[in-house]
Formats: C-alpha cells, sequence, structure tokens
C-alpha cells in the first residue's frame, strides 16, 4: 500500500486545546485529522474537492483551524495551533482546492453516479455493503462513521 506525500505538517497545543495534541496532515489529495466524538478520537480525511470552507480563530497566543466538509458534518476542528501554521495550512488548502476543482471531469454528477450505483447493485454487481460504501465516498461522509 502506498503512502501519500505529506505536504504540510502541524500540531495543536495540549495544553491549550484542553483534550490532547491534534495533527493535522495536508497530502496531494486531501486534508487529515482528528475529531472528538462520542468520546472517542477519529481520525477523518477530506478530500479537496469536498471542502467547502477553511476558517481560521485567531486568539492572543494561536489559532483554531476549522476544516468544513460540503456535507456539512465531519468538520475538522484543529485547535491551538501556532498562528503560521493556520495561515500556512489554509493558503496550501485553498490552493488545492482550486487546482481539485479546475481538474474536475465537466458533466460529472453525484446523482448520476448514485445512479449508476444503485443500478450495479439491482443487477448483484456490487452488494448492499459495496454500494453504502460508495455512496458515502460520492457524498463525502467518512466512509467508517455510522450512520
Amino acid at each position: 500500500m502506498m503512502t501519500e506525500a505529506v505536504l504540510f505538517r502541524a500540531r495543536g497545543s495540549f495544553l491549550l486545546s484542553g483534550r490532547w495534541s491534534q495533527e493535522l496532515r495536508v497530502t496531494e489529495t486531501a486534508v487529515h485529522g482528528e475529531i472528538f466524538n462520542n468520546f472517542k478520537r477519529l481520525k477523518m480525511t477530506i478530500p479537496f474537492d469536498r471542502v467547502a470552507q477553511i476558517n481560521i480563530l485567531r486568539g492572543m497566543l494561536k489559532a483554531d483551524l476549522e476544516v468544513v466538509n460540503k456535507g456539512g458534518t465531519d468538520n475538522i476542528l484543529i485547535r491551538a495551533l501556532p498562528k503560521r501554521d493556520a495561515e500556512k495550512a489554509r493558503t496550501l488548502i485553498a490552493e488545492r482546492m482550486h487546482a481539485a476543482t479546475l481538474a474536475a471531469p465537466a458533466g460529472f454528477s453525484v446523482a448520476d453516479e448514485l445512479g449508476k450505483l444503485a443500478a450495479l447493485r439491482d443487477r448483484g454487481v456490487l452488494t448492499e455493503a459495496e454500494f453504502l460504501q460508495q455512496k458515502r465516498r460520492l457524498l463525502g461522509e467518512n466512509p467508517g462513521a455510522t450512520p
């Protein structure tokens, strides 16, 4: 299994975040981070074509970086980053978002792709589990999350 090259990596401060030292990684195709949900640390990945916006909440000493998923859920929020790292990450993610938008195939429709997947499922080519996994991927949801 090949791993993607990490273009940028930053860690939030454990002392200032009040939780754990969160890590943000920006690779060639996605933003990777962790969220705290139901008393569990979940690793999250948001591909650049699924990023709606990047928010920086600046404090006196540090900054929080939020990567908002187009689906509206499972956003990545990294707390207590050095301000310079938050700005650098925001710029890099914005550049990658723009490149992903330019590289998107013309005429791609999520609804059309879901229809094709449903047809494959109905013909028995895909199992229900495979269909649901691909549906989540198309909708930008976390494949490991439970509905």
